[in-house]
This record gives structure tokens, C-alpha cells and sequence, in this order.
């Protein structure tokens, strides 16, 4: 018995040693793991974070409450692939001790330090928020740095593009970052939606020389304005990519971007080398900015990303709450279903430090875009709905900025009504067309009063040889006329009352129209009323439709853009909608059952996609300023036309396989019921 009790006491020895050994090998593991683990490039990167808090002069103790600790619990909690933390603000203060730049008085700990050494533990990217062209302290101590405005008095805020701010601070500063803090990237604020034109002397000189104008336009009328405004948004680009390249050149695996650089602000080609795209969404109705502003950075071939603030505004930022999850999961889900990354912005404490209370709420969006990551991120768009963002019309809009995304309602509440019809829309700018136009069965040239000529005979021939093209707004049906052969009676009117009727419907609106004379052969649609009342319709029809070599043109003759985003009215969505039928008449997906979705389709992995998006709750009201609840939607019929029958179509990420009918290349499937974001995919 005795000899037992020693063996058995061997025994367990012998397996308390293994256990041990097994746990001390499974340590070892995941530090070498750990170790290895290698941090994803923006290129990468899907889900991250931003934390900024524009550090001033009156700040002090910066770093009071921020511990380990507290950044460790963020990190572990909401797994983030990036965060970007504050640096520079627009006041211009750094709230870390800063050798290049201009610090924080009294700094209590070196937070920036503290971000490495927690983010490198988890291997997260950390990026800075640095304010670029906006940066008061260094205006206030070298006043001749700033932008001389047109009335000849330097600006308080930003610094000339022509100056030594970009070598004497902004670049050295981003250098001490990139190489004493080793920070992967910078986001870099405060730039291209602050540019207006420079009148110091070496602005001056510099155009002169360039353009060999001398009488300096001041105003949008003055002639040579437009060459002024060209003149600057050149030299914004040298500008931009002079600290970008000076960044590659001291580190070559720095990732910098100009926030908002070649996105609407900037419809342009990409020519500088940043690394990613970026912006940050604010305002009202952030749901329609997300789905617009994905829109423009999708096609620009640069990884991208949008960024929800978590916190809605009024009142100048003086009133403030933070956005429910069910807001930002909406804002989110316009901007996943684009292939694009995504990332929410948390204010910091004075002291820099975070707010512990919201982790939870970061870990639970991140969360819901991390289900959806493997359907959605840098999935590929299936062409639709091109929507013409014309670059060539919108430098011509005379305006105070030169890249501030201004004057878009016409782009903007086209998109909202069409995508509010269940449309799966991709905005085309000027410089994509020539490479994607014919992929399109559809292109919309939106209330423009303008266009590139090239483009213009671009769009005739597409339509030639058996495309389709709408054309909304008097000055766009304006620009056609005479190819089509149009007769449009009297000038436009403009800013007038009229009453249009669609479908049994009503509406009176205030906007601009021309009446049209249609010809022989013209279909047309609506009616343009003489009273309130569909018994009494006038001579002039809202739209028609006509042949046009194999393809067809569809012209709206009212601009309805901006009455669509200031009511959403249904009476314009549908006369869109009929417009569109009978041009559009065998788009890849059809989606029934409620307006309130939105349809993306995209192709990943050889399958098949198509995101649905819920579009409800209170986002447009402005009196709300935030919301906590969405009311699901459905039952949706879904119609997917497809060569060969689908092996499967599940509804992600629930998992879910749906049953579904194949008659005619038509695959029909029904969503029970749509909470926030769902995707089919389609076997």
C-alpha cells in the first residue's frame, strides 16, 4: 500500500511537471507570436480608431490621468488594426514634449511615448493627427509665415503654401515622430479644406512667372480668376507632396496622408504620393455623407477609409452627445458595403487622456465590422449606375475655397434619390471615365452647368453605340441641346414655384426649370401642372425619352437635387425611379419591400455579393441629434439575375442559407427582415 501512495505521488508529480512544461512551452509560443506578429500598413487595415482633443495654450498637465494601464484595456478590449492619437492640433500646440515644434506648457507625462510602447506590445499601427495648413501658434510666432487673404491682411489661422512653415516646422516635426517615436504614419489635418488663394509677394511672383499675368484678379468675376485658383491647387499638390516625399525619404516605411486629399474635396487624379485615402464624416446626416464620400474615394485605386464622429453636434460644437451604436453601425455599413476601412473618432480629456466609459461602446462597433470584414473589405463594385462627378464643372463654380466640397447638392441629392430606389450607384470623376464609362449600363450627368468637351462627345458615343444616359437639370438638358436635336422653350426659369405630378401624385416645388417641346418619337413622363390638382396638366412633360443611335437619353427638366435632399420626397424618387425604368431595364439586382435600403453589389473571392443597408431613424431630422433605434425592415424580395443557377445564397454573417427560386436567369431570394446591414452571398 505504502509503495502505491510513492508511485502515485510520482505520478502526479511527474504530471504536475508536464503541465508545467506544457504551460511555460505555451508562453514561450505566444511571445514568439507575439513577437513576430508584424503590424498591418494602412494598406492592411480595416478597423481603427481616432482620438484627438486640439491641445492649447492653456493646457497643462497633460498626461495628469493617462496610465498604461488605461491604453492596455482599450487595446486588448477593441482590438483595433490602427489608431491615430493626437499630436498637433489647429491651435498648434503639441501635447507631447516636442523638440521640433511648439509644446504644451507643463507636460505631466510623455504620452506619445506611452501610445508606442502599448500599441508595440499589441503590434497596432499608431498614427498622429497632425494639423498641416492650419496651425495658430505658429502664425502668432512668425506672422509672416500665414496666407495673405485677398483683402491684403495676413490670415490668423493658415500658413502660406509658399512659405518656410512646410521645411522649418511641419516637416522637421514629422521627422522627430517618424524616427525618435517611431509612429507608423500621420494623418495630416487641416489642409486641403482650408486652401483659399495666396496673395503674399511669393505667391504672387510665383503665379506671374508661371502664368505671365500680372494684373492680380481679387474676385470670382475678375478675369483670370480661374487661372489664379488653378495656380494654387498646383501648388497645393507640390506642397502636399513635398512633405510626403521628404517623410518616404527619412523612413521609407512611413504611411502619411493629406486628410481628404483625392476624395470629393479633391476629384482629381492621384498624383502625389500618399499612402492611403482618409477623411472624417461630421455634420448632419452622416449616414448620406458616409454613402457619398465612399463613393468618391472608391474608384481612386489607394486603399481608403472614412471616419463616423462618435459624437453628434449643434450649436457650434458647443452642444454635444455621443452617437448610439445603432447610428454609427448605419454610418459604418455605407461605408463597408464600398470595400472601404473604417474608423470612428473619440474625443480625448484636456489631459489627454481617453474616456474609459466609451471602450465598451469602440469594442462593440468594431465588433459588428469585424463579422462583416471577410464579405465586404476591398471587394470589388459590380458596375451599375455611374454618376458623373464633372471636375471640369466643379472648378468652374466660383467659390471663396478651392477645395473645400462645396456646391455638390446637385451630385449629392441625385446620389440620395437614387440609391433611395434600391440603385446600386458608383460616382464617376472626370479622370475615370475613359478607362470605366462602357462597363456602365447606365451614366447620369446630374444638374451640371458645365462640361468637358471631350467627356461630352465621350458620353454621345457611348450612348451610340448602345449605352444610356440621364441628364438632369435645365442648364445639363441645356448643354445637349443641340445634339439631340431638343427644342426647350424660353429661357430657364429660375428659383420659381412650380407644380409637378407623377404616378397619381403632387408636389409643389421651388427650383429651376425649362420647359420642353418634345418631337416625334419622344416618350414622355410627368406632367408639369396647371394647378394642384393631376386634372389640369399642362403642355410641357417633367422628363422624355428618346433613341439615340442603339442607346437611349433620358432628360429630367427641373432640377430636383435640392429639394430631394431638404424633403426626400417620394414624388421625386419616383419620377427618378419611372425616368430610370425605362432606360435601365435589367440591372443585376432588384430589391422590394421598402425604400428605406440601400444596394451595393460587389464580387470577392469569385462570389457573388449584394449589400443591403437600413437606412431608417432620424438621421435627416434636424432637430435630433442622435438617435438609439432603427426599425428593421422586410420582409425584402431580392432578384438577382445570374447566367447559371446559384449553388447556395446565404445571408451573412448570420450564416444563414435562404431558400430561393431560379426562373428565367432570375434567382429570387426573401431577407425576413433587415436590422442594420446584411449581405447575400450568392454560391
Amino acid at each position: 500500500m505504502k509503495s502505491f501512495q510513492i508511485r502515485k505521488a510520482k505520478g502526479k508529480r511527474k504530471i504536475l511537471a508536464l503541465k508545467k512544461m506544457f504551460l511555460l512551452l505555451f508562453v514561450l509560443y505566444a511571445f514568439i507570436m507575439q513577437s513576430d506578429a508584424q503590424k498591418l500598413r494602412r494598406s492592411e487595415s480595416f478597423a481603427g480608431l481616432h482620438f484627438d482633443f486640439h491641445a492649447d495654450p492653456q493646457d497643462s498637465g497633460i498626461g495628469k490621468t493617462f496610465t498604461y494601464a488605461m491604453i492596455d484595456s482599450l487595446l486588448r478590449i477593441t482590438k483595433p488594426d490602427f489608431i491615430q492619437v493626437d499630436c498637433k492640433g489647429h491651435p498648434g500646440i503639441s501635447s507631447y514634449p516636442t523638440k521640433a515644434g511648439n509644446a504644451a506648457p507643463a507636460l505631466d507625462k510623455d504620452i506619445m511615448r506611452m501610445w508606442r510602447e502599448v500599441t508595440d506590445k499589441y503590434n497596432v499601427a499608431l498614427f498622429v493627427h497632425y494639423s498641416g495648413i492650419w496651425d495658430y501658434e505658429a502664425i502668432r510666432q512668425h506672422p509672416w509665415w500665414a496666407r495673405v487673404n485677398a483683402d491684403g491682411i495676413y490670415d490668423e489661422r493658415a500658413n502660406s503654401i509658399f512659405g518656410p512653415y512646410v521645411d522649418s516646422l511641419l516637416i522637421p516635426q514629422l521627422k522627430e515622430l517618424a524616427l525618435d517615436y517611431k509612429v507608423d504614419g500621420a494623418w495630416v489635418d487641416g489642409d486641403c479644406w482650408t486652401l483659399t488663394p495666396d496673395y503674399s509677394a511669393k505667391a504672387l511672383a510665383a503665379f506671374t512667372k508661371s502664368t505671365g499675368i500680372t494684373a492680380v484678379p481679387r474676385k470670382p468675376a475678375d478675369t483670370s480668376y480661374f487661372a489664379l485658383t488653378e495656380f494654387n491647387r498646383k501648388k497645393f499638390h507640390d506642397y502636399v507632396a513635398r512633405y510626403v516625399n521628404a517623410l518616404h525619404d527619412a523612413r521609407k516605411d512611413f504611411q502619411i496622408t493629406s486628410n481628404w486629399s483625392f476624395s470629393s474635396f479633391i476629384p482629381e487624379p492621384v498624383d502625389v504620393p500618399v499612402d492611403f485615402l482618409s477623411g472624417d464624416v461630421a455634420g448632419k446626416n452622416s449616414l448620406y455623407s458616409s454613402a457619398f464620400e465612399s463613393r468618391c474615394m472608391a474608384l481612386q485605386e489607394k486603399p481608403w477609409d472614412l471616419m463616423s464622429w462618435s459624437f453628434g453636434t449643434s450649436s457650434g460644437f458647443s452642444l454635444s452627445a455621443t452617437k448610439p451604436f445603432v447610428q454609427l453601425a448605419q454610418e459604418a455599413s455605407e461605408v463597408m458595403a464600398m470595400g472601404g476601412g473604417y474608423q470612428t473618432y473619440w474625443t480625448q480629456n484636456r489631459d489627454g487622456s481617453i474616456k474609459p466609459h466609451l471602450i465598451h461602446q469602440m469594442a462593440e462597433i468594431i465588433k459588428f465590422c469585424r463579422e462583416r470584414q471577410p464579405y465586404c473589405f476591398k471587394g470589388n463594385i459590380v458596375p451599375q449606375i455611374g454618376l458623373l462627378y464633372s471636375t471640369y464643372a466643379w472648378r468652374r463654380i466660383p467659390s471663396g475655397g478651392l477645395y473645400n466640397g462645396s456646391h455638390l447638392d446637385g451630385l449629392k441629392g441625385t446620389l440620395s434619390a437614387l440609391l433611395d430606389n434600391q440603385l446600386p450607384v458608383e460616382i464617376l470623376m472626370d479622370h475615370q471615365v475613359k478607362d470605366r464609362l462602357k462597363n456602365y449600363p447606365l451614366i447620369v450627368f446630374p444638374e451640371w452647368q458645365t462640361i468637358d468637351p471631350g467627356i461630352k462627345q465621350s458620353l454621345l458615343q457611348y450612348v451610340k453605340e448602345g449605352g444610356n444616359l440621364l441628364i438632369t437639370g435645365p442648364s445639363a438638358a441645356n448643354i445637349f441641346k443641340d445634339d439631340l436635336g431638343l427644342t426647350l422653350s424660353g429661357e430657364i426659369k429660375k428659383d420659381t414655384n412650380i407644380i409637378i405630378g407623377i404616378a397619381g401624385n403632387t408636389q409643389v416645388i421651388r427650383t429651376n426649370f425649362r420647359q420642353a417641346v418634345p418631337g416625334k418619337n419622344v416618350k414622355r413622363i410627368g406632367e408639369l401642372l396647371l394647378e394642384n390638382d393631376i386634372r389640369f396638366p399642362g403642355e410641357a412633360p417633367l422628363a422624355t425619352v428618346q433613341s439615340y443611335g442603339e442607346g437611349k437619353i433620358a432628360i429630367v427638366y427641373a432640377d430636383l437635387a435640392g429639394t430631394y435632399i431638404a424633403q426626400q420626397s417620394p414624388v421625386i424618387r419616383n419620377l427618378l425611379r419611372q425616368t430610370i425604368n425605362e432606360i435601365f431595364r435589367e440591372p443585376t439586382v432588384t430589391v422590394k419591400g421598402s425604400s428605406l435600403v440601400h444596394q451595393v453589389i460587389s464580387k470577392k473571392n469569385g462570389h457573388l455579393f449584394v449589400h443591403l443597408v437600413n437606412t431608417g431613424g432620424q438621421h435627416n431630422d434636424p432637430n435630433v441629434l442622435v438617435y438609439d433605434e432603427v426599425p428593421p425592415v422586410g420582409p425584402l424580395t431580392i432578384n438577382i439575375r445570374l447566367p447559371n443557377k446559384p449553388g447556395s445564397i446565404v445571408l451573412q454573417p448570420d450564416h444563414r442559407k435562404l431558400s430561393f427560386t431560379y426562373h428565367n436567369n432570375i434567382a429570387e431570394v426573401v431577407v425576413p427582415e433587415l436590422k442594420i446591414y446584411s449581405i447575400l452571398e450568392i454560391e
